[in-house]
């Protein structure tokens, strides 16, 4: 029950923060920012000077024409060099969210929590690495969950030897004692 809550909890998760991870994000945008420029400077720098140099081999006196053009498409360009720093920074967004839950996932994992899932929202890249991931989580679940039965029936087992030991293997019994409490503390560290 408490399974259901926690993803229905997770499934209505919505990020407030725009820069969840601010270096990755940043880094992306820049290298998407820099990558269109550069591209959009070589292509647009040739054609518009193919097309001035035409231009002005043919008809001179559109000199002034020409002049308010610039300035025309310098504002241009800047609203939309504006509008690509948006665009990459949402999709920059859309990668770092999920990789961020990722990040907390594994922490939680790490610290012996074997039933934490990542729930990424709707919509999130990295979807298919969210399902592989649960699979693993649910995997070493399973397997701690066996090893755990065993160390508990073996536990049971030492006890019982140990009980059936005569008064005066005293230093047996307290061997088996000891890898009785061993094996009881062995996988308790984990949440399953």
């Amino acid at each position: 029950m408490s399974t259901e809550k926690k993803s229905g909890e997770d499934q209505r998760f919505q990020r407030k923060t725009v820069l969840v991870k601010r270096a990755l994000q940043l880094k992306y945008i820049g290298m998407v920012f820099l990558s269109v420029l550069v591209a959009s400077m070589i292509v647009g720098g040739d054609v518009y000077y193919s097309l001035m140099r035409a231009v002005l081999t043919e008809c001179p006196s559109v000199t002034d024409r020409i002049v308010q053009f610039n300035t025309v498409l310098l504002v241009k360009i800047a609203l939309y060099l504006g509008l690509m720093l948006l665009i990459s920074l949402y999709v920059s967004h859309r990668f770092a969210g999920p990789i961020y839950r990722f990040e907390k996932s594994c922490q939680s994992l790490g610290a012996g929590d074997l039933t934490h899932r990542v729930c990424l929202r709707t919509g999130d890249e990295l979807m298919e690495l969210q399902e592989e991931f649960n699979g693993m989580a649910a995997a070493l679940q399973t397997l701690l969950q066996k090893d755990r039965n065993l160390a508990q029936r073996l536990s049971e087992q030492v006890g019982e030897i140990a009980k059936r030991l005569p008064a005066e293997a005293g230093s047996a019994r307290e061997d088996l004692k000891a890898l009785k409490v061993e094996l009881d503390h062995m996988t308790r560290s984990f949440k399953v």
